[in-house]
């Protein structure tokens, strides 16, 4: 087998059962119950139990497999497979296939805030059309150290706002806007240091 991915069709929450997907190919066939099949959604695994109707699946699950149950965005990365052997396996010394010491990971599907984590975090922009009107906060003075990875999965022209908050060591730092390339792979390494982000890597991003 191997896996197939998908995206989510809509927000969910922490505790949703019943989730919306683009669609629903290598999943069980639409009535049949009790599969127990995996699906990952970023980094939270899912326990699948049946596909109701085409593009929904119902969650036996959340937080499967060592993971923390958390909020989705739409078109959030999800992918799954029949054969659990298709997913990575536990790492060497690991206890669960998403270790504490791995980065979280967050899709960002609509414009809106980007939430400042509490752990290293990879976040993956989704939207196909650019984002607008989105916009990261300050980390707190307690963070330093605190890396946050931004990275286009689409080839869209994405702008964040971080007002007076990204450190890039020019003149007029720090500064406010990161404007991504419309390309694929377009990234932004932002680590907390003092209340703010400095800017640890940019390619393909305009900081301004």
């Amino acid at each position: 087998m191997a896996l197939t991915a998908t995206t989510l069709a809509a927000d969910c929450s922490a505790s949703a059962l019943t989730l919306t997907l683009t669609a629903t190919t290598g999943f069980p066939a639409v009535g049949t119950y009790g599969s127990r099949q995996l699906m990952l959604v970023d980094g939270e695994y899912m326990l699948v139990d049946h596909v109701p109707v085409s593009g929904t699946v119902k969650v036996l699950m959340r937080g499967y497999n060592g993971t923390t149950a958390t909020a989705h965005d739409v078109l959030a990365n999800v992918c799954t497979s029949s054969a659990a052997s298709d997913f990575a396996g536990v790492p060497v010394g690991g206890v669960s296939g998403r270790p504490p010491y791995v980065d979280d990971v967050v899709s960002v599907g609509e414009n809106g805030a980007i939430a400042v984590p509490d752990k290293n975090t990879s976040v993956f922009l989704t939207k196909a059309s650019a984002l607008a009107s989105t916009t990261l906060a300050a980390p707190g003075r307690d963070q330093d150290g605190l890396r946050l990875t931004i990275t286009s999965q689409t080839a869209a022209a994405h702008v964040i706002t971080a007002t007076t908050l990204l450190g890039d060591g020019v003149s007029g730092s720090p500064h406010t806007t990161a404007t991504y390339a419309a390309y694929i792979g377009a990234s932004l390494v932002l680590e907390a240091s003092d209340g703010i982000w400095n800017v640890i890597s940019a390619v393909g991003v305009t900081i301004s």
